[in-house]
């Protein structure tokens, strides 16, 4: 059984390493010819998709879409300093600086540490009246990112009478993308909501995704952002078309969308008796006559005595005599120079020097201010709250329906890093048309970014492959575990499982053991292990001979027929003895132990009970 369980065994993991080898050489293969040809960028093939089908849509086919799709914002920031209140960050439209498909253009955000801010028409607003809203959108920083976003916002109506003064005051329905500073990086989902009764516009957002995003701004790769709200109020985003967060507008967002149904009544006042007081001064108490205030804290030891290893000619600190000035000490400028003090030498080992003073200890007179205790207010009535009304703004939320109708789209950024790309814009109610746009646009790109990175990095490896796979796909490591973990234990199992309970101490499982061994085997062992048997005599000094049968019966054989009174285990051995075996297995070494001098006294004894008995 356990042969079969090895050689299964033995498959699967031949099977696992042959399969990662062959991918291995694949990769080895792939990375040798792109290594050898360079990588060639293909030419850009555009997608099938077309601008009249979807709200929004641009994927930047040429470098003139600024100043007419796109308009550069030119307001001012307000409350900011006159040097960082203009939105001068540059943009442009072109190709990324390692280019993995010729004439794939982007819209580049192109200096850093500016104010950036660009916009655009949508096609046709979008009014969430009962479709899905997906926006998706690809964004790669090819500097990577110290402290930046790269979020878009979706402007309310009215936006897009002036999108040439969009700033980061102008009103938007939905705000979505990366932003990241230091180490802290995530992705932005902020929804403005407009509450029917009163008008008022609350912001809300969603929960932090809890998962590491810190790679997607520092893997100088391109990543795609997807956002989908639905009629029912659900919502989820993704990044490179995997889930990392998801939830509902009316039950995971904070703060919550619905209003308190009831409020504090802004009309009540607290009464002017009401005391909140919990704890008063005791009006009786009286400072005692002995209380001296006057007392300090500590006090001269009178008792002192200077040590007599004091040394009060030399002082704690000296000039350190291995200081030098500096060449460049300018004495008008940095002042008179002088050495650092270090602790004196001559003061090593002993009490210490300087002029000595009685050190000052606790003044068992003080007693500090008095302060009179204080008691439980009789007049205490708690802590006034004012009292509670229904809320006249209350409603029952729908928040997919009460979303402003978007008209125009935006980047408003501040970013420490240039070189941030933003491509394949765009906003659909029809997630089908979503997942062809990226099919046809981001996967293909990612593909050529992998096969342009191992030609760049040929030594990146299938191992290393399978780890970085994990980044985006963090079950993955729940496989990797299962793969290496059950071979583990079937070997453990194999190997160092349950053995045999109790040694094999019959005749019967000695003669099994004897029927298994190969015919030619046991010819050329009994030929090897041939010798010269003792002597063996009885008390007579007679020798007995022994039929071929009872020789084959091993030692223990002997003992048996002592403990079972020798009559019925001597039927036994006859019976045992014809058998029907082969002679071959009755000649066997195994089955017919050899009596040597060195065993004969134990052999003899048993044989000399059997004429006895009979």
């Amino acid at each position: 059984m356990k042969f079969y369980l090895f050689l299964y065994l033995g498959l699967i993991v031949t099977t696992f390493i042959t399969g990662l080898k062959a991918i291995t050489d694949e990769d080895d293969d792939d990375v040798e010819t792109s290594a050898a040809n360079q990588y060639i960028p293909p030419t850009f093939i555009p997608p099938t998709l077309q601008e009249d089908e979807v709200h929004f849509l641009d994927w930047f086919p040429d470098h003139h879409g600024i100043g007419k799709k796109w308009l550069k914002s030119k307001a001012k920031k307000d409350g900011a300093e006159v040097d960082l209140s203009m939105y001068n960050g540059e943009w442009f439209i072109g190709a990324p600086v390692n280019i993995v498909a010729e004439n794939d253009f982007g819209l580049v955000v192109k200096t850093k540490a500016r104010h950036h801010a660009i916009a655009a028409n949508l096609r046709e607003p979008f009014d969430f009246s009962g479709k899905p809203l997906i926006v998706q959108y690809e964004v790669k920083y090819e500097e990577g990112q110290e402290c930046g976003g790269g979020y878009i916002k979706l402007l309310s109506a009215g936006a897009e009478k002036q999108i040439s003064m969009f700033t980061d005051r102008t009103p938007y329905t939905i705000m979505f993308g990366p932003d990241k500073c230091g180490q802290s990086a995530k992705v932005h989902l902020i929804f403005k909501i407009k509450n029917p009764k009163n008008g008022t516009i609350s912001e809300h957002h969603i929960k932090e995704s809890g998962k590491n995003l810190v790679s997607y701004f520092e893997d100088k790769q391109t990543h795609l952002y997807t956002l989908k709200v639905t009629p029912e109020n659900d919502f989820s985003v993704q990044v490179d078309n995997s889930k990392i967060s998801s939830g509902n507008l009316l039950k995971d967002l904070i703060p919550p969308v619905e209003p308190e149904k009831e409020i504090a009544d802004p009309s009540d006042v607290k009464p002017e008796t009401w005391d909140e007081r919990e704890f008063i001064v005791d009006p009786e108490a009286v400072k005692p006559e002995n209380w001296d205030e006057t007392q300090p804290k500590e006090i001269v030891d009178e008792n002192a005595v200077i040590p007599s290893d004091w040394n009060e000619d030399e002082e704690p600190l000296i000039p350190d005599p291995k200081a030098k000035q500096p060449e460049d000490w300018d004495t008008e400028l940095d002042g008179q120079w002088e050495a650092k003090l270090i602790d004196n030498p001559a003061c090593a080992g002993i009490s210490g020097c300087g002029k000595w003073s009685a050190p000052m200890i606790p003044n068992p007179e003080y007693k500090g201010k008095w302060i009179p205790p204080k008691i439980s207010n009789p007049e205490y009535k708690g802590k006034w709250t004012p009292k509670m009304i229904e809320n006249p703004n209350y409603y029952e939320p729908n928040p997919y329906k009460q979303l402003e109708k978007i008209t125009a789209i935006g980047f408003e950024l501040w970013t420490m890093s240039s070189g941030i790309i933003f491509d394949n814009i765009l906003i659909t109610d029809d997630e089908n048309i979503a997942h062809r746009f990226a099919a046809e646009t981001f996967t293909i790109k990612k593909d050529l970014e992998g096969k342009y990175t191992s030609a760049k990095n040929p030594s990146t490896g299938i191992f290393q492959s399978l780890i970085d796979a994990t980044e985006d796909k963090p079950w993955l490591w729940a496989v990797y575990v299962i793969a290496l973990l059950i071979p583990t234990i079937l070997i453990a199992v194999l190997c160092f499982g349950r053995k045999t309970s109790s040694p094999v101490t019959t005749a019967a499982a000695h003669h099994k053991k004897t029927d298994e061994r190969d015919d030619e085997d046991e010819e050329e062992e009994e030929i090897e292990n041939i010798e010269p048997e003792a002597e063996v005599h009885d008390d007579k000094g007679e020798e007995i001979v022994e039929e071929e049968d009872k020789e084959e019966t091993p030692v223990v054989t002997y003992a048996s027929v002592v403990e079972d009174g020798g009559t019925k285990s001597d039927a036994e051995s006859q019976k045992s003895g014809k058998s029907g075996k082969s002679n071959k297995s009755h000649k066997s070494p195994r089955a017919s132990p050899k009596v040597t001098a060195s065993t004969a006294a134990t052999t003899a004894a048993p044989r000399q009970r059997r004429p006895r008995k009979e």
